[in-house]
């Protein structure tokens, strides 16, 4: 199996990119993750840099991943970025069931909606804007999230 194909199968989580709302799928299957962080990656700055590296490691998959899509903008089959998108969502934020409920609720709204700065990162380039309007949709929920929890 060549790096291509690699790339494609990580983008797209194996069949998950290829669901109905697959985004919304991914998301939720990227909650034991989330919990998972939380649990094992208790200081804040070894998270930041956890979500660094997947950040940089998503980027890389994406950008190769990309070649095997007719559409090359953000193919909704990709959906590593709602993986990336997801954990940011939740860094630093006391997971309760309401927390992760609103959450969910906000990073997944903010990322099918794409208004302002959203739509704004959407339109970089490659990878960039594939990754880009999620990571954005995330920190907009993180920082609603820190100001009602």
């Amino acid at each position: 199996m060549n790096l291509i194909r690699i790339t494609k199968l990580l983008s797209t989580l194996g069949p998950i990119g290829y669901f109905g709302a697959s985004g919304t799928v991914a998301t939720i299957v990227t909650l034991p993750l989330v919990y998972w962080s939380h649990a094992f990656i208790e200081n804040q700055q070894l998270y930041f840099g956890f979500l660094f590296g997947m950040f940089v490691i998503s980027i890389s998959i994406v950008r190769y991943a990309l070649k095997q899509f007719k559409r090359h903008e953000d193919p909704s089959e990709i959906v590593l970025d709602e993986v990336l998108g997801c954990l940011i969502t939740f860094w630093g934020i006391s997971l309760t069931s309401q927390s992760v409920l609103v959450g969910f609720l906000l990073f997944r709204a903010l990322d099918i909606i794409k208004f302002g700065w959203v739509k704004q990162a959407e339109s970089f380039a490659d990878a960039w804007g594939v990754i880009g309007d999620d990571v954005v949709a995330a920190l907009i929920a993180n920082g609603i999230l820190r100001l009602l929890f």
